[in-house]
């Protein structure tokens, strides 16, 4: 099987103030990956269409993190991913929050001390050695494992 991006949501205010939506993507979506909530789905209150970001510069940046469920005998958390069609949960990130995500979901080698920048066209956080001019910003905290993967932990300074 494949192992898919994993996340584990260290300090999130959402998680106490619920500040969470709930998403649905044409493509499959690993948890730990960012995605922007466009329009409402047809028909739906609650539900909105995700996209990766095109306008980093604008765009507000939500972390997918749905509740890990397998159905197949022997399924692990890495080898669950949202499937496309099937609404997932996205968490509204804030200044302060730490979150922790599997290097897979990382386009190149975070470095501590440097940042994460969301890029136009892609659900990876990239790495940075500045701040740079996106609305969402990270900041490397720590390297480390996560379910026996490679993994890092960041902190958001900007949203």
């Amino acid at each position: 099987m494949a192992i898919y991006g994993a996340v584990r949501l260290d300090k999130l205010q959402a998680v106490y103030s619920g500040n969470i939506s709930s998403v649905k993507s044409a493509l499959e979506v690993d948890n730990g990956r960012v995605v922007v909530a466009g329009s409402l789905v047809s028909g739906q209150r609650e539900l909105y269409n995700a996209a990766t970001p095109t306008a980093v510069a604008t765009d507000e940046i939500l972390l997918v993190a749905s509740p890990e469920v397998t159905y197949e005998a022997g399924a692990g958390i890495l080898d669950f991913t949202n499937k496309a069609g099937k609404p997932a949960r996205a968490y509204h990130l804030t200044v302060g929050d730490i979150v922790t995500v599997t290097d897979v979901n990382i386009d190149g080698t975070s470095v501590v001390d440097q940042y994460l920048i969301p890029v136009n066209g892609s659900d990876k956080l990239a790495p940075s050695a500045t701040l740079g001019t996106t609305r969402f910003v990270a900041k490397v905290i720590s390297k480390g494992t996560l379910y026996g993967q490679a993994a890092t932990v960041y902190k958001v300074v900007k949203v």
